[in-house]
């Protein structure tokens, strides 16, 4: 547009259509063409092709070939067409076809459901990453829902096992205070082993104990058709989106994943007490839970090697145990959250469950401090012997004894007071001792601890008379009213 009118413009101002052309920088040809036209010369593709069209001659075949079987890979059809002398290319012959193909191509409905009170409570995993601890980690919230009602229950793992799933669903109903007679699920690993046909399942022996416990009817979903549980997708999808909301607008971080499980569950209260959900809530006439509930471990058979250790199967992390059962076979319950070893019913070990990367350990002290003392000389280059400085106390109690020429069994010793009077009273006395009171020895701490602390649980706190501050704030104080000036 400019240029056209540049050329009017020079063209009345006596230029030539060489001088034009010279001027502005274009070919003659394009003067004489934009001035001869008057305006901006259109450029457009013809629309008819000289070329004769490959698919003349094999549009009906492949026409009828669609029409027979809608579901068709036009790599096929290219294939078997090139056969019967086709010369066109697979992107002709994918343009030629798309009408007819878009028209046959079966679109799916969907039915609006009518959900009885009581009938059906739908669950399902979704994760998401959050700062825990300082660190970004990935999370799995189980979010178990009431269709009817719409009210739901969300809590917050690191990974999605079955315990994960029993445990959130154990804490569900019991936040509802009943079950549905149904309970719709996706076909996760956790509770099915094999998809049969139609809605037959193969579920796995835990799911099983946990459904005939609870007494609700199985239901999964089709493969690939979340939409038949739309209740919790939607119920999920709303609730990560206000979550994340809140999290990002107040900055918020986690100390640990027990303040987000009550972060979400305040979510979850907030809008069950609603005006829409709560009375709807309840009308939902629940079946009532069985009088114990579910406990939501499996079990595994552990192996306690010579360093008294065991592996937790593949997961590589490792776990300590008394000594005494060096080379035996243990029962080891799995927790979401912990594990516990188990002899003749008796738990004799239990451990906070550990997650993330392959390879990390836990050792109780308790587990191990025999040992040592058996063979103090091992102290020293001891793979784990972080565990002897597990509070700040202690390494400073440690460099104090050795300052004085102690020995590393008289710090053991010091230690083996924990599993007597635990790390409370041991840490308490550890300090006191460095503070110059007493010598730092095992017999020291002993009777520190038995003479001066053994009571310090058993110490009451003073009765306040409460009276005496409302007095105060009220302006009266020992029946004298006292006068104030402004």
């Amino acid at each position: 547009m400019m240029d056209y009118q540049k050329i009017v413009q020079l063209r009345n101002s006596g230029k030539t259509q060489a001088e034009i052309a010279e001027q502005l920088g274009i070919s003659r040809r394009s003067v004489i063409r934009y001035l001869k036209q008057g305006k901006i010369p259109k450029y457009s593709r013809p629309n008819k092709s000289n070329r004769p069209d490959p698919m003349e001659n094999f549009y009906q075949i492949a026409s009828d070939k669609i029409e027979s079987n809608p579901k068709i890979l036009l790599t096929d059809l290219y294939d078997y067409l090139c056969g019967l002398g086709y010369t066109g290319s697979e992107r002709t012959l994918r343009r030629k076809t798309r009408d007819q193909r878009r028209q046959l191509k079966a679109k799916e409905v969907y039915f609006q459901r009518e959900v009885k009170p009581g009938e059906i409570m739908e669950g399902d995993f979704t994760e998401l990453y959050l700062e825990i601890g300082g660190k970004r980690r990935k999370v799995y919230l189980w979010v178990t829902s009431l269709p009817y009602s719409n009210s739901y229950y969300a809590t917050a793992y690191y990974n999605c096992t079955f315990e994960c799933f029993a445990d959130g669903s154990v804490k569900a109903f019991n936040e509802f205070g009943g079950i549905a007679r149904k309970y719709r699920l996706d076909n996760m690993s956790p509770a099915v082993s094999k998809i049969l046909s139609g809605r037959d399942r193969v579920v796995t022996q835990r799911y099983k104990d946990f459904q005939d416990h609870y007494g609700f009817m199985q239901d999964f979903c089709n493969p690939a058709k979340g939409n038949e549980k739309g209740n919790v997708e939607s119920n999920i999808g709303h609730f990560k989106k206000r979550l994340l909301s809140q999290i990002a607008l107040h900055q918020l971080t986690f100390t640990h994943i027990d303040a987000l499980r009550e972060y979400v569950w305040s979510f979850c209260k907030e809008r069950n007490n609603t005006a829409q959900i709560k009375p709807r809530f309840e009308q939902e006439g629940l079946q009532s839970l069985p009088s114990q509930p579910f406990k939501p471990f499996r079990t595994t058979v552990v192996k306690i090697s010579r360093y008294s250790l065991f592996n937790l199967d593949r997961t590589g992390h490792q776990y300590s145990v008394p000594s005494q059962y060096i080379g035996l076979s243990l029962e080891a319950r799995v927790y979401y959250d912990r594990i516990e070893v188990v002899q003749a019913d008796q738990v004799v070990a239990r451990h906070k469950r550990l997650h993330g990367r392959s390879g990390r350990i836990s050792i109780q002290l308790e587990h191990v401090i025999d040992g040592l003392i058996r063979k103090p000389g091992a102290m020293k280059d001891w793979k784990h012997r972080d565990v002897l400085f597990e509070r700040p106390a202690w390494r400073r109690f440690y460099e104090l004894q050795k300052r004085q020429g102690t020995s590393d069994k008289e710090y053991l010793s010091c230690l083996r007071l924990i599993k007597q009077h635990g790390r409370s009273l041991v840490t308490l006395a550890m300090e006191l001792a460095a503070e110059g009171e007493v010598e730092l020895s095992s017999t020291a701490l002993e009777n520190l601890i038995t003479k001066r602390l053994d009571n310090i649980y058993d110490i009451k706190p003073i009765k306040t008379d409460l009276t005496v501050y409302d007095d105060l704030m009220g302006g009266k104080l020992h029946g004298s009213e006292s006068t104030s000036q402004s």
